[in-house]
């Protein structure tokens, strides 16, 4: 039954991960199988809303951090980066409106965990790559509509930050010099 759960969810994918087969052979257990047990873990740790948000972080931010460092070694390169570019770009989106989601669907319980969990690996899978599904749909449209008034607030926020600097600098020195008993 096991093995039907995972054929059907097509986990023998993530035999490619080095990581995954690495520590699967280290305890003598399948990667679907590995995939599956960490699945049941992270199931029962949300139901009892017992790590959700350390949770939807990892599946959100490790692994698709680990493979943007190994496309960033690798000699696929190109094909690649777009690939982890655009989950990054529409994660940011995620991220930065979460509270207000959250908010939202905050009825839905230890479900809208599940559900976070599962818009990660949806943006991120090589199956599904919903990153670039939603850029293309949605993002791209919205951020070239507005890409030059998004330009110019950086550009004003920049130039106070490089004035705040500048202003705070010497004060900056003063202070740590004479906290290193200088004078």
């Amino acid at each position: 039954v096991i093995d039907q759960i995972a054929d059907t969810l097509k986990l023998k994918e993530f035999e490619k991960i080095k990581p995954l087969k690495h520590i699967s052979e280290k305890i003598g257990v399948s990667v679907p199988h590995l995939i599956l047990a960490l699945s049941g873990l992270i199931t029962v740790l949300v139901l009892f809303n017992y790590g959700s948000l350390l949770l939807s972080s990892m599946v959100g931010f490790i692994y698709p951090a680990y493979m943007t460092f190994k496309t960033l070694e690798s000699d696929n390169y190109e094909v690649e980066s777009r690939h982890w570019l655009t989950y990054w770009l529409v994660y940011s989106f995620v991220v930065a409106f979460d509270p207000i989601i959250a908010i939202l669907f905050s009825w839905l319980g230890f479900l809208y965990t599940f559900a976070k969990i599962g818009l990660f690996v949806y943006l991120f899978h090589p199956r599904t790559r919903g990153a670039a599904t939603i850029y293309d749909k949605y993002l791209r449209d919205y951020l070239k509509r507005y890409e030059d008034h998004i330009d110019s607030g950086i550009r004003k926020i920049s130039e106070k930050l490089d004035d705040s600097i500048s202003y705070g600098k010497p004060k900056v020195a003063k202070a740590a010099v004479s906290a290193l008993g200088g004078k």
